[in-house]
């Protein structure tokens, strides 16, 4: 049995280093035949042709995914230049964030602007709860994408954020810190209902250039604001 075995082994090896062995010897494929659970014995050709057959078909398949892919991925760059221009345009955050928001809507996700350091509720983000967020989930990553758990939706969308049915376990999310440099200024989510819409495998170059954009936004805004402030005050004292 074990001779049997090691020659087998070795007209298989021989096979594989000469896979040209049966080109020049013809008569030896029409007497080859391999058991078949449907079709009985068939032939090596027969077994040659399905393979190729499926193996075109899977390549069809792939090439079918590979299509829609690209035709998504084009739907969402041209979705997010149309939305560039809409943020480069805004005067102020409130307007910055209803942009987003529409945008998300349109794709049926829910976004969510937190900025550190913010009076306005809607936007609030505490310092220690986005420490605590970065240490446990972006850990010098560009994004989370997944699941959070209760503590973790309640710290970053708890209050008015969400509807009662929004916060449940089944939803996922996008989470991506908006940082210029080393000041750190928020993060910028997205969520979606569905537990499997955001998965950690997921490419996200779109999202960070968006988040890039936003950053910028959000300083200038800022600066201007302040700048309009002072001018504000200077003139109260003037007066």
């Amino acid at each position: 049995m074990q001779a049997d075995h090691l020659t087998a082994e070795t007209v298989a090896e021989y096979l594989k280093d000469n896979p040209d062995f049966f080109l020049h010897r013809p008569e030896l494929v029409d007497r080859l035949a391999i058991s078949h659970q449907q079709q009985g014995a068939v032939s090596l050709v027969e077994v040659q042709m399905r393979r190729q057959r499926q193996r075109i078909e899977e390549l069809e398949e792939d090439i079918t995914q590979m299509m829609s892919l690209a035709a998504k991925n084009d739907r969402t760059f041209h979705q997010l230049m149309e939305l560039q221009k809409s943020l480069l345009a805004c005067q102020s955050i409130e307007a910055l964030d209803q942009e987003i928001m529409q945008y998300s809507r349109k794709i049926g996700l829910k976004s969510h602007l937190l900025l550190l350091d913010n009076v306005n509720s809607s936007w609030q983000l505490s310092r220690d709860t986005y420490q605590r967020f970065a240490t446990n989930h972006l850990n010098g990553k560009d994004a989370y994408l997944g699941r959070l758990n209760r503590q973790d939706r309640y710290a970053l969308f708890g209050g008015d954020r969400f509807a009662n049915n929004e916060m449940s376990e089944l939803g996922s999310y996008v989470i991506l810190p908006l940082a210029a440099h080393s000041k750190k200024l928020g993060l910028l989510a997205f969520s979606s209902q569905e537990g499997g819409h955001f998965q950690p495998e997921m490419d996200t170059l779109f999202l960070r250039h968006l988040t890039e954009l936003v950053t910028f936004m959000v300083q200038l805004l800022d600066e201007q604001m302040e700048s309009s402030e002072l001018e504000t005050l200077s003139c109260a004292n003037e007066s």
